[in-house]
This record gives structure tokens, sequence and C-alpha cells, in this order.
């Protein structure tokens, strides 16, 4: 049965690169800043949240330059959070297409996922300016170990893609959740150490609902390697991993199970 879902992945694998380059042109397209936009963007946030929570909120620094911590968290988070947005609208956004002709359904929430990756892919060109700026000022210190950053992005992204599956599958019955992942994700940013420093919520029973949360890991790891220039724990690894193979899993069960009746209800 897998050498059969491989060979179909196989078969329609330019078709996905094909959707995932229609939507990287559609992005861009009449912009006049393009793809440096991609670069701005999450500077731009970068200084105004460093603004705020350094000097106006005055919330306790974490053991390196605010701006760094939450530009490496922030890169990770935004990844998740617009790959899982733009998949739950993507079977219903491609009703008129999936009654023309057959289509591995599951081919529209990962090309969402693999357009929002190449988006952070561009973004981490900010990532290298703000870390290249605080290496030269002696704040941060480079190691080689930074290129070991596709680690704790591919877990994320694994996860990613089970988490769109479960979502694109829900939101063809229940149209809610096109308004309720908003709010969900919110929430969700405020229990990820992105703003903030784990040290602060270390000894609250807050910290126990941190970590369940498997983006606390992932952003821990990513930080390891770009940040601190040290390899991620065997625990956060292994935590890591099964995060991505549960909700993978998980992911591709209900989408399997509810992908037949889809046509019923786009």
């Amino acid at each position: 049965m897998l050498k059969a879902y491989y060979a179909d992945f196989k078969r329609y694998l330019p078709l996905l690169f094909t959707l995932t380059s229609r939507d990287v042109k559609l992005k861009y397209r009449r912009s006049i800043l393009g793809i440096v936009w991609s670069i701005l963007n999450p500077l731009l946030i970068m200084i105004v949240m460093t603004q705020v929570f350094t000097y106006l909120l005055r919330v306790p620094p974490p053991d390196v330059p605010f701006a760094v911590f939450y530009i490496v968290g922030a890169t990770l988070f935004n990844f998740f959070s617009e790959a899982t947005n733009m998949s739950m609208s993507s079977i219903i956004g491609n009703s008129a297409l999936i009654k023309k002709v057959y289509i591995p359904k599951y081919i529209f929430p990962l090309e969402k996922c693999l357009f929002s990756l190449v988006n952070m892919l561009f973004s981490m060109i900010a990532v290298v300016i703000v870390m290249s700026y605080y290496i030269i000022t002696g704040e941060v210190v480079l190691s080689f170990k930074i290129f070991l950053f596709f680690i704790p992005m591919g877990f994320c992204f694994f996860f990613t893609v089970g988490m769109s599956l479960i979502l694109s599958a829900m939101t063809v019955y229940f149209r809610d959740m096109l308004h309720l992942w908003g709010v969900i994700l919110t929430v969700w940013m405020y229990l990820t150490p992105i703003i903030y420093g784990v040290n602060i919520i270390e000894n609250t029973p807050l910290m126990w609902v941190v970590r369940c949360n498997p983006l606390y890991y992932f952003t821990t790891a990513f930080r390891d390697v770009l940040i601190y220039g040290v390899f991620p724990s065997t625990a956060n690894l292994l935590i890591s991993f099964f995060f991505c193979i549960v909700t993978l899993s998980i992911g591709g069960l209900i989408f399997k199970k509810a992908q037949d009746r889809f046509i019923l209800h786009i």
C-alpha cells in the first residue's frame, strides 16, 4: 500500500511544484518591492516589537539581545501560522478543480505548506541580517552549528503538514474553523516563548502548559542552533520527532477517511 501511495505522490509531484510556483508568482505580482518585502516585513515587525517590549513594557530580556531572540522564534511560528491558515481553505478554494479532474486531495494543503516554507526561507535572510549585526557587535557568537537549522525547521514542517491535513478536512465540514483558528493561533502564540524567555515562567504552573506545546520544542531547538550554537538536546529531538510522527499520522488518517465525502460538501 505504501508503495502505491508513493507512486501516486511521485506522479503528481510536478503538479505540486507548479501550484507552489504559481502561488509564489501571484503573491509578488504587481508588487514594487516583490520578494524584498518578505525580508523587510519581519525586520520592520522586529523593530516595533523590540521597541515595545524592551523600552515600553520593559519585559525582562533573555540572555541574548531581544531582537535576535524574537526574530528567530517568530520566523518559525509565522511559518506555522501562515501554512495552517492557508491550508484550511485549500480544499474549498480548489473545489472547481476537484470536481472536474482527479487529483489527490492532500496535494492542496501540502502545496500551501510548501509555499509557506518558501516564504520562510526568504524570511531567513532577515534573520541572517539581524544575526550578522549582533555577531559583529560580539553579542552573539558565530558557530558552524547554525547550518543545522534545517533539523528543527524540518520537524516544524512535518508537524505543520499534519496539522494542515486535519484543519483542511475539518474546514470542509465546519466552516466556523476559519474564524476559530485565528483565536486559537493567538493563544498558541502566547503559549510559545517567542516574546519572552522561559525563565520568566519556569517556576509557575504555566510552564507545564508550555511543555505540552510542540512549537516550544521546535523554537527552542531553532534558537539552540542559530543563536547559541549548540546541538539540540536528545530529549528535545525525541519529543519533536514524537510530535511530528503522531500529528502527521493522525492528520493522514483523518484526511484519508474524510476525503471521499469532500465532493458532497464543497
